[in-house]
């Protein structure tokens, strides 16, 4: 009988012991939780838009998302050429008027856009503290149709201090952010690349500055008739001829663009760039004096 109770005793005891040995604060990690991918682009989705501009009977894509309640920032050359232009959901379901210019950075290929509405912003990060290999991703709209694309941070090489990266964004994803793992912006791409699989990223530390200064509103009009504007309007067309294999034309847009601002660094890639392929054009079709 006493063994019984004896052998009672000491099970009640190992137990207690157990129970104590799993107790919450030894299960909880220290180590901060990240959000897993599928959720962060899922947050960003409903704040990334897609802009959509038309001159004539073309109409153009370009991205864009919200930075603040009823501010969306985006590439000026999405939005350089005459004509109007509308902010919309990744759905469909909403579109966004643009009221005007609130700021715009004419170096960096940056502008601030009030909108007639309003949305959840993302938040910014400091650009500052990106690492090469760190892993990104990238949200846009190449040809109008919404994408995530994910790659990592390249080499730090860089352009007019923008983020190198090395992910392939498409035609139509300028504007669109830059997240981290975090899922705060830490770029906005600007769609200038080396190759298919590079492209360059404004540091968001920019934008924060673009922000900070963000008050008074100009009309779309009065805005692009300023020559900085008018010199991205010709560079665009200039690339779009040339993709189309009108070197000519392009050039001349290139040019254009140029006179209007000679510190378009671009411009005279681009318009070298065309010269070359003409010159080829012309060897071609046997006509060796023209391609020297």
């Amino acid at each position: 009988m006493k063994d019984d109770r004896k052998s009672i005793f000491i099970l009640l005891v190992l137990s207690f012991l157990f129970s104590c040995g799993l107790t919450p604060q030894h299960t909880i990690s220290e180590k901060p939780v990240t959000p897993p991918v599928n959720s962060i682009s899922e947050k960003a989705r409903r704040s990334t838009v897609v802009i959509v501009s038309w001159t004539g009977t073309k109409i153009a894509y370009g991205s864009g998302f919200f930075v603040a309640a009823d501010k969306i920032a985006t590439n000026i050359h999405v939005v350089a050429r005459p004509g109007p232009i509308f902010a919309k959901s990744v759905d469909g379901k909403t579109i966004w008027a643009v009221d005007g210019v609130t700021a715009y950075d004419a170096k960096n290929d940056l502008v601030v856009l009030k909108i007639a509405g309003e949305s959840a912003p993302l938040s910014l990060d400091d650009s500052d503290k990106v690492q090469t290999g760190e892993p990104i991703i990238a949200m846009g709209y190449p040809g109008g149709e919404y994408k995530v694309m994910h790659g990592t941070i390249g080499s730090s090489r860089k352009i007019y201090k923008w983020i190198r990266m090395k992910v392939d964004t498409a035609v139509g994803s300028s504007g669109g952010p830059v997240l981290n793992m975090d899922g705060q912006v830490i770029g906005i791409i600007v769609g200038y690349g080396d190759d298919a699989f590079h492209s360059y990223a404004i540091p968001a530390n920019v934008l924060k500055k673009l922000l900070a200064k963000s008050d008074s509103i100009e009309s779309l009009v009065e805005w692009r008739k300023r020559d900085f504007i008018r010199a991205h309007a010709y560079h665009v067309q200039g690339q779009k001829k040339y993709r189309s294999r009108d070197y000519k034309e392009a050039i001349a847009d290139f040019d254009k663009a140029i006179q209007l601002n000679p510190d378009v660094a671009f411009a005279y890639y681009n318009r070298g760039t065309a010269k070359f392929r003409l010159a080829e054009s012309e060897h071609a079709h046997g006509n060796s004096q023209k391609a020297r």
